[in-house]
């Protein structure tokens, strides 16, 4: 069926309740030539698939081509593990909306967020496990992240989220003007390392409620210790 799809560019995937991979490779003999028939695709959405495990089995020696990927949509999916293996780039992804993967415990390896080169809005919510957007694999300190035209980052209800980044990345948002951390009890610290967001002047905590001291480490840090009252 793969080798039908050349002139996709959206893809959903909804309220299937035994599906656990949404590409299967098993049994091709050329995985590369089929994944290429993914490559114009714009949007995916995938929701409510409670078995979902993967988009596709990380053993795989290639993934899709989702250099025009520009918005992903994953609500519902309780089972995912993880979003996609680091040898995936999402060059031009400007949206991101992941809400309801409980079983996700951070989001995105560095590798693929130093892809984001186009990305404007993350938005993460509802997510029981997650401890941290960008995973710490233990790059030498200093290591820079830039994003380089995201806007706005929403986190809301992520009970066991400590930080954006734990590891000691340099993350730069050039462009950043909107944050908010809803309902972010542990959240102690956006990022270990370097923090770089020259627009940004306020954190959103709801309710129409706004904080800033200083810059957005020393805001979060502040919101965590009003949280533990």
């Amino acid at each position: 069926m793969l080798q039908r799809l050349h002139t996709l560019e959206k893809l959903t995937v909804r309220s299937c309740g035994s599906v656990k991979e949404v590409v299967q490779l098993e049994g091709l003999v050329d995985e590369e030539n089929h994944f290429r028939a993914l490559a114009r695709l714009r949007e995916l959405e995938l929701n409510d698939l409670p078995e979902l495990k993967y988009l596709w089995k990380e053993n795989s020696n290639v993934g899709p081509h989702f250099q025009n990927l520009e918005i992903l949509k994953i609500w519902d999916c309780d089972n995912l593990m993880n979003l996609v293996p680091s040898s995936v780039s999402f060059h031009n992804l400007a949206s991101l909306d992941i809400s309801y993967c409980c079983s996700l415990i951070n989001l995105l390896p560095p590798l693929i967020a130093k892809s984001l080169v186009q990305h404007k809005i993350f938005k993460i919510g509802r997510s029981d496990m997650m401890k941290e957007v960008v995973a710490n694999e233990g790059e030498n300190a200093g290591d820079e992240i830039t994003f380089c035209k995201l806007e706005e980052i929403e986190l809301c209800v992520l009970p066991n989220l400590t930080s954006f980044c734990s590891g000691v990345y340099s993350l730069s948002f050039p462009v950043l003007e909107r944050v908010v951390v809803e309902e972010c009890p542990k959240m102690k610290i956006f990022s270990q390392g370097l923090l770089v967001t020259p627009r940004l002047d306020r954190v959103e905590v709801g309710n129409n409620k706004e904080h800033w001291k200083d810059d957005l480490n020393t805001t979060i840090h502040l919101l965590f210790n009003t949280w533990r009252l």
